[in-house]
């Protein structure tokens, strides 16, 4: 008696692999969904095979869900987005992604970089949106001038690392250049945050179990720990940290009431700008402004009325005063001449 063979596991070398193409290939081209039977019954296979198969595509990154159609239970390539035909996009649109793209230049260097100048590249190969207009010297029609960028060509390894421990939740170990605590740290990382075109890393700092915030140029011998993995807290709120603070540092000090006195002479370039969320600016009768801010006080803020020199005077706190009026002096210190060095000048 001739033994039948059943429906499993076809012989062959590489049998799983081209079912696993025509697998894809079949749910690729049912957008309505397909019951497992009748992939099994194409496929001469098992319905338990299929489900194998279909767990090694969603192994391979490949997503599929399962979906009720006309009461029957069905499955198909998850609905993400995707589409393979070509993304259509108007002139305006085109244009305002190239600038978008430039505006990312100033992280030459990092993988962040690298991603999305090869994304831009898939989105706008071949892409005109509109007839007989062509993509033509977009990037020459948008420039953007960055603010002392930082350099990261160097540090493209250690920014793999931190990617992976805040994407898979894995604690950092890693040479600190700053801060209070020399040594090795570690730290639960939570996000990256770009500021002033830096980039920072925002996490838990394991030993003094605080939130911190790290510049990415200065962590050195950097390693994501796949041996020690992290549970984020779904309470953090990474806005919440930087409330209070005029850019980056909060300092976690008290809030202070901030009023700054701006002459006429720069009031235009006052008024201008959000300097900070939480500012409230009065138009004075010589054309002057005052800003009020609720912030902490620290060295960001001081810079920032320092910049504007003698257009720019403190009205409160009297901590404040103090600390300007100090480094003014300490200022004009540098410059103070004596009337003996100044008269060759003169005479000359």
């Amino acid at each position: 008696m001739v033994r039948r063979s059943s429906p499993g596991r076809p012989a062959g070398k590489y049998t799983q692999a081209v079912r696993l193409f025509q697998l894809y290939h079949r749910l690729e081209n049912s957008p309505e969904g397909v019951r497992i039977d009748d992939i099994a019954r194409e496929l001469d296979v098992t319905p338990r095979s299929v489900r194998r198969d279909l767990k090694a595509l969603q192994n391979a990154e490949i997503e599929v869900e399962s979906i009720d159609n006309d009461g029957e239970r069905r499955v198909r390539l998850a609905r993400t987005g995707k589409t393979t035909e070509p993304i259509r996009m108007t002139r305006f649109q085109r244009y305002s992604l190239t600038a978008v793209r430039r505006a990312f230049d100033v992280l030459e260097g990092t993988p962040f970089h690298d991603d999305l100048s090869q994304l831009f590249a898939k989105l706008t190969q071949g892409n005109s949106g509109e007839p007989n207009v062509q993509n033509e010297g977009l990037s020459e029609r948008f420039v953007y001038i960055p603010d002392a960028p930082k350099n990261y060509r160097k540090f493209k390894d250690q920014l793999y690392e931190i990617y992976d421990g805040v994407l898979r939740s894995l604690t950092l170990s890693f040479m600190y250049d700053g801060g209070s605590t020399m040594g090795m740290r570690r730290m639960e990382p939570y996000c990256l945050v770009l500021y002033r075109n830096g980039l920072y890393v925002v996490g838990k700092d394991v030993t003094k179990k605080e939130m911190r915030t790290f510049a990415v140029e200065r962590m050195r011998r950097v390693r994501a720990l796949p041996q020690a993995p992290f549970v984020r807290d779904v309470n953090f709120d990474v806005k919440k940290l930087f409330d209070g603070a005029f850019g980056l540092i909060s300092n976690n000090k008290a809030i202070e009431h901030v009023m700054v006195e701006f002459t006429a002479r720069v009031s235009t370039y006052i008024e201008e700008r959000q300097w900070h969320p939480s500012q409230k600016l009065t138009r004075l009768v010589d054309g002057g402004v005052t800003a009020e801010l609720d912030v902490s006080l620290g060295p960001e803020l001081w810079g920032w009325i320092l910049r504007w020199g003698a257009d720019a005077k403190v009205i409160s706190p009297p901590a404040l005063i103090e600390t300007i009026r100090a480094e003014q002096l300490r200022a004009a210190e540098q410059y103070s001449v004596t009337r003996s060095t100044i008269e060759p000048v003169i005479n000359a």
